[in-house]
């Protein structure tokens, strides 16, 4: 289940409008409505397309763009009865076209803010519940301080499988292995969820755990899966255990694969 960024959701919201706006002018069609104000009606489409790509001065631009092709497509009335008779029609359809854009771009931009902003803070994976990549480069960078500074230590394992699994079946299989780790791990450890090219990566930060505990609490972690009533492949978790500082390299390559995952989880804020 992909995350719904502001990306997404502009091309939902476009998608949305589109059948709306769509949908109300076939309806004006087929009810042989003045096929010059279904037309009107179908200019409010691209005035919409315009905010939600290119915010408030691409939905004025587009709204004066719709309100001189509405003119247009009044000229050969006007110019047969005079200006006068649609005076009323030609200024509301103008400032429709206009406030639309406005109020449309306005919206957008402030939706495209609070839903980066979102992003920019959000540690939670949302397929299992558990903590994200950013928040694992986040733990770690704290880790490493505090083991610096403290002279302590701590280790990273890493578990990894592609799950053949879609729809609902994968929702609850992912559920299933996210509450099987969490059970396993201790309070001060942190679960983390990520998916690297369709492969699925379970890591847990583990304070103050050296080569020895972090080895074993690894083989401990797989065989409970592999016990488990939703194995997929017993044996089929690859492993993969760091600690700090005992191998840096070790952690830095783990870290360097957990920013690209975030660039392309969160494309608008991969700044980490």
């Amino acid at each position: 289940m992909k995350r719904l960024n502001y990306e997404r959701t502009r091309w939902l919201l476009l998608l949305a409008g589109l059948a709306i706006l769509g949908g109300i002018a076939a309806i004006m069609f087929a009810r042989r409505i003045d096929p010059v104000e279904v037309a009107a009606t179908i200019l409010f489409l691209p005035v919409f397309m315009s905010f939600l790509m290119f915010g408030l001065r691409g939905g004025l631009f587009a709204g004066i763009l719709a309100s001189l092709a509405y003119l247009y497509l009044r000229y050969p009335a006007i110019d047969a009865v005079g200006a006068d008779r649609f005076a009323g029609l030609l200024v509301t359809r103008t400032v429709g076209y206009l406030s639309f854009g406005a109020a449309g771009g306005w919206a957008s931009s402030v939706l495209k803010t609070s839903i980066t902003k979102l992003d920019l803070y959000d540690h939670i994976d949302t397929e299992t519940g558990l903590y994200n990549s950013r928040y694992l480069i986040e733990t770690i960078d704290l880790e490493k301080s505090r083991a610096v500074r403290y002279e302590k230590i701590f280790s990273v394992v890493t578990i990894e499988q592609r799950l053949d699994a879609t729809g609902k079946s994968r929702v609850r299989l992912i559920k299933e292995i996210a509450a099987s780790i969490r059970s396993g791990a201790r309070t001060v450890d942190q679960v983390i969820h990520a998916t690297d090219d369709g492969v699925d990566l379970f890591s847990v930060v583990l304070p103050e755990t050296g080569p020895e505990g972090s080895a074993i609490f690894a083989t401990k972690l797989t065989q409970q899966l592999d016990a488990s009533p939703f194995a997929i492949e017993p044996g089929g978790w690859a492993t993969t255990t760091v600690t700090f500082p005992n191998d840096l390299s070790g952690v830095e390559e783990l870290v360097s694969r957990f920013r690209s995952i975030v660039k392309t989880d969160f494309p608008e804020t991969a700044t980490v």
